[in-house]
C-alpha cells in the first residue's frame, strides 16, 4: 500500500538539520521502497507547529499525494522540559494539538543534538555537526535502546516506538 509520511521538523529550510539525524534514522533503521513517500515541512522552530505556513504545507502535502493514505508526524525537541514551566506549557500546548488533529509526535529529549551527539549544540554549530553526523556515519553508533522509549528521559528518543507503526525495520 502507497503511503505518505509527513514530518514536521524544527530546523528552518535552509539548514535542514533535523532532517539529516531523521533520514539517517530512517535509512539505517527501516526499509524503503518506491512506495513510501516522506516529505518534510522544516518549521522554523517548534513554536510555528500550527503557524499558517506550516499548516498550508502540510494541506499541499496532502491534497498532492493521491495514490495513498497520508500520516503526519510532528518532531519536536523537548528542551528544558524538567526545569522551564514555560517549556512545559509549550510542550503540553504542542502534544495536545497534535493529539486533537490525530497526529503523532516524535519527542527529543532536550534535543536532537543531545540524543545524536550526546549534546547539544550552538545555532552556528548546528549544520557543520549535522553534516559530520551523515559523513561519518555517526548513526551506526546510536543504540536503539536511545530511540526507542515511551518516557522522556535526557539524551533519548521515541523515534523508532512511533516509526516502527509506519515503517518496516530491516
Amino acid at each position: 500500500m502507497n503511503k505518505q509520511i509527513i514530518l514536521c521538523v524544527e530546523a528552518n529550510r535552509r539548514a535542514q538539520t533535523d532532517n539529516i539525524y531523521i533520514k539517517e534514522t530512517i535509512t539505517n533503521f527501516y526499509k524503503l521502497d518506491n512506495k513510501t513517500r516522506l516529505s518534510f515541512v522544516n518549521m522554523n522552530g517548534k513554536t510555528n507547529y500550527c503557524s499558517r505556513d506550516v499548516l498550508s504545507q502540510i494541506a499541499r502535502y496532502t491534497k498532492d499525494y493521491k495514490i495513498g493514505n497520508t500520516s503526519v508526524i510532528y518532531c519536536i525537541d523537548l528542551d528544558n522540559y524538567e526545569s522551564d514551566p514555560a517549556q512545559v506549557k509549550l510542550n503540553e500546548e504542542i502534544k495536545s494539538y497534535i493529539n486533537d488533529k490525530g497526529y503523532e509526535i516524535i519527542w527529543f529529549c532536550r534535543d536532537i543534538e543531545e540524543v545524536y551527539l550526546g549534546h547539544s549544540v550552538g545555532k552556528s554549530e548546528k549544520l557543520s555537526k549535522a553534516a559530520e553526523f551523515k559523513k561519518r556515519e555517526l548513526i551506526q553508533g546510536i543504540s536503539t535502546k536511545s530511540l526507542n522509549l515511551t518516557r522522556e528521559s535526557k539524551g533519548k528518543s521515541n523515534i523508532l516506538m512511533v516509526l516502527d507503526r509506519y515503517l518496516e525495520r530491516k
